[in-house]
């Protein structure tokens, strides 16, 4: 018998989290929805000035129109540029009220929805406070982060980023796949010719 209820409360444990939060991933935050088509939302943005992330080119990115959204001072929307081309998969909110005050009463919400944290994304110093969830269903798998900075180059302030990283993951991969068949059609990786162009002077 303890040895059942041990085994119980361990499947308990490794539940997903979309139990606890009532069986189905949160996808929608301010109205906006991970997954829909970004011209959905053209309204709050302009569109002819969304770019490809630099480090992430699969992935291109346009900033919210500021106060467009009622109490949020900035953000962008993200989508992918290849498997899903236009379809959003990160939303970025950054709050007018940069209080720690707003981010302990956003963090206590968030808590009594979602349960605890799966982890803590700060720093030590807790100059930078950022608790992240984890939603899985099926293939999906949606991040939650909410965080509060007083760190000038993390633009101080209460901000909120969602975002649905399986289907990142399926852009990155599709990227990869377009990538690495250009290079087979010039005849493989480019190599290097002399270390010494690479040497400041």
């Amino acid at each position: 018998m303890k040895k059942i209820l041990v085994l119980i409360w361990v499947m308990t444990l490794l539940l997903p989290v979309t139990a606890r939060a009532g069986g189905t991933l949160p996808m929608t935050l301010a109205g906006i929805s991970l997954g829909k088509d970004v011209n959905t939302y053209s309204e709050c943005c302009d569109m002819t000035l969304a770019t490809p992330i630099p480090d992430a080119p699969f992935l291109s990115e346009v900033h919210l129109t500021p106060h467009f959204i009622p109490g949020i001072r900035g953000g962008s929307l993200t989508y992918g540029n290849c498997a899903k081309p236009g379809k959003l998969v990160r939303i970025k909110l950054k709050f007018n009220d940069r209080s720690q005050d707003l981010f302990e009463r956003l963090l206590k919400r968030y808590k009594k929805v979602y349960g605890k944290p799966d982890s803590y994304e700060g720093d030590a110093f807790r100059n930078i406070i950022g608790w992240k969830w984890n939603f899985h269903q099926g293939d999906e798998r949606v991040s939650l982060l909410l965080m509060w900075s007083r760190d000038k180059e993390m633009r101080p302030g209460v901000s909120i980023k969602m975002s649905l990283t399986s289907m990142i993951d399926r852009e990155y991969q599709c990227f990869r796949d377009d990538y690495e068949a250009m290079e087979r059609s010039h005849g493989g990786p480019s190599v290097i010719r002399h270390l010494d162009d690479f040497v400041a002077k």
